[in-house]
């Protein structure tokens, strides 16, 4: 037997005796291929959107009054997934409110949640707010006061601040096991809707989580707080569903691109 023809039948040996991964069916299926984009429906969202940002926009600028409900706003803005359209507003108000920060620190005796949130918002924009700042909930041990355990909205905002240390900061790797462990016994006890917070919370902190998914699942947590702004929340779902379209869009065309390869 020629070379050539010893090759190409151990070739087909091998082809018939391999195994087929019997791979079970996309769950996508051919879903986002045969998905028609609704331009009117985008345009109404895009409308909408337009005009609420320049409500939230109002807001943003009426909390600046305020650096601490500037702070919380902002906060609400990245929660919410539409801190995007704000950037250079939001840098600006940080700004200001970190070269204030001295002065800040010395009028005003912040609780831990509010020094919490002003340091995690900060750092999350590279603001390197100092740590220090955190001494004053320890005790004349060096231990923080078991008093901060009764503060289930306090302990979280440190945790969650906890994230944003830098090597060699030991009070936050401190404040991030102290925290975690008295939140694992505090979400079995609080209400629902804060326990479910908590518990998302200590699986992932939102800031190192997927931003569309963290956003949606803050949108519905933020839906239940008595104290919402109407406002800004339909600006946000609305927004939300927008997005959602165009990611719909970008999938369609990988899929269609993807489809039009393996059949070829």
């Amino acid at each position: 037997m020629e070379i050539g023809s010893d090759l190409a039948a151990n070739a087909n040996q091998q082809n018939n005796s391999r195994r087929s991964g019997n791979f079970p069916p996309s769950l996508w299926g051919c879903s986002f291929a045969s998905f028609s984009f609704p331009k009117t429906e985008f345009e109404s969202y895009n409308r909408q959107v337009e005009e609420l940002k320049e409500n939230v926009k109002d807001m943003l600028i009426k909390s600046k009054e305020d650096p601490v409900e500037n702070i919380e706003f902002i906060n609400l803005l990245c929660r919410l997934g539409v801190s995007y359209h704000f950037d250079s507003e939001i840098e600006n108000n940080l700004t200001e409110i970190f070269d204030d920060l001295p002065n800040l620190l010395e009028k005003h005796d912040y609780d831990l949640y509010t020094l919490s949130l002003l340091f995690r918002v900060q750092r999350q924009h590279g603001f390197k707010m100092p740590c220090v700042v955190f001494e004053k909930f320890k005790d004349t041990n060096g231990e923080f006061k078991k008093t901060m355990m009764d503060d289930v909205k306090g302990m979280l905002s440190l945790y969650e601040a906890s994230f944003l240390s830098v090597h060699g900061e030991q009070i936050l790797d401190e404040a991030h096991v102290f925290t975690r462990a008295n939140l694992e016994s505090s979400a079995m006890q609080s209400n629902q809707r804060l326990g479910d917070h908590v518990r998302n919370a200590l699986i992932r902190p939102f800031h190192k989580g997927t931003p569309r998914i963290e956003a949606r699942k803050y949108i519905s947590f933020y839906e239940g707080d008595e104290s919402r702004n109407d406002t800004l929340l339909k600006f946000a779902k609305i927004d939300f569903n927008r997005v959602q379209l165009l990611h719909k869009q970008e999938l369609s065309i990988l899929s269609r691109y993807f489809f039009v390869k393996v059949r070829g």
